[in-house]
């Protein structure tokens, strides 16, 4: 069986690689699929080839009908009271006592909890008290990130989702949902624009943001020195980065979850590197206006091997 070639996912662009590997875990953890694979090939980008599957359209279809049905998922039913109106808000920084009293409640929920482990932990909380999320949790302000993703859900289609997988790209919807903010392409520096884009509503491709958020268990969070650290990501909240390998031998998503928790990428050897089927290593810088703000992701380049993460291949913070 021939692999199928994903040519509208670019493997330097973090939402496309987060998508490819949401579509894998997809496969692996919801469809029953573990043995499926995916690898990526230098073709002037890096595009990812997924390994085992033999009717794209199908899966798109399959990927798109179960969407809806998270919308009653333990993984998407984190809420609380938040500001002086007691607004309930779907996002990821109740306060502590909140968090532990949903963890405690979807206790067994099998895939579900995963993603528990990836929004954020009650080892980690901001200056309000509250939880830290992940290093990878951008938005702010009117863009409540549960509320998004709940969207995303609601409103995915199978065209949102070939688009995304076998581009272009167009940046254009009927009905525009929304954007996670994972998208390096798309610069939201305040610096290069005429206005504050906080306010802004992101300008996203729908399909890829709904295979980035299934992804999102493949990048834990644990709590390490008084800090709370996100797989894959490294410095401090304001100022970070995210670094990610690409790997050119066909790799099922236990193989690539080891592999992304890997220390010290950037400085392998080639040999190295070779062994484990490396083929590049890149990094994108994670900017926030302030400590509660929304971020932002700097266009990729080829990590310098003086890059350096955390232990396990987690961000300081």
């Amino acid at each position: 069986m021939s692999p199928i070639l994903l040519t509208g996912l670019d493997g330097s662009n973090p939402l496309g690689f987060f998508a490819a590997l949401g579509l894998l875990r997809w496969l692996a953890a919801e469809a029953g699929r573990p043995h499926v694979r995916l690898s990526w090939q230098n073709l002037g980008r890096w595009r990812p080839a997924l390994h085992g599957v033999e009717d794209l359209d199908a899966l798109l279809e399959a990927v798109a009908e179960d969407a809806g049905s998270w919308l009653e998922r333990p993984a998407l039913s984190l809420a609380y009271e938040s500001g002086k109106k007691k607004k309930r808000v779907y996002d990821l920084k109740p306060p502590p006592e909140t968090f532990r009293a949903w963890l405690q409640a979807i206790r067994g929920g099998g895939q579900d909890t995963a993603f528990a482990a990836a929004y954020g932990s009650d080892g980690g909380t901001d200056n309000n008290g509250n939880i830290k999320p992940t290093a990878l949790h951008f938005t702010a302000g009117q863009q409540v990130w549960g509320n998004m993703v709940r969207e995303l859900a609601r409103g995915v289609t199978p065209a949102d989702l070939r688009e995304a997988v076998m581009g272009p790209w167009s940046y254009k919807r009927d009905l525009p949902l929304p954007s996670l903010g994972w998208d390096a392409s798309v610069s939201r520096d305040y610096a290069l624009r005429a206005s504050d884009p906080s306010n802004e509503k992101k300008i996203g491709v729908a399909g890829a943001d709904w295979l980035a958020f299934l992804s999102l268990p493949l990048f834990p969070v644990a709590p390490m020195r008084g800090r709370l650290e996100t797989t894959c990501c490294g410095g401090g909240w304001k100022i970070g980065h995210l670094r990610w390998p690409i790997w050119s031998i066909p790799a099922t998503v236990d193989a690539i979850q080891l592999l992304l928790t890997q220390r010290d990428l950037e400085q392998m050897t080639p040999i190295q590197r070779e062994i484990r089927g490396i083929a590049e290593v890149f990094t994108s810088g994670i900017s926030r206006r302030d400590q509660g703000g929304g971020g932002s992701l700097e266009p990729a380049r080829v990590a310098e091997r003086t890059d350096r993460v955390g232990p396990g291949g987690r961000s300081r913070r």
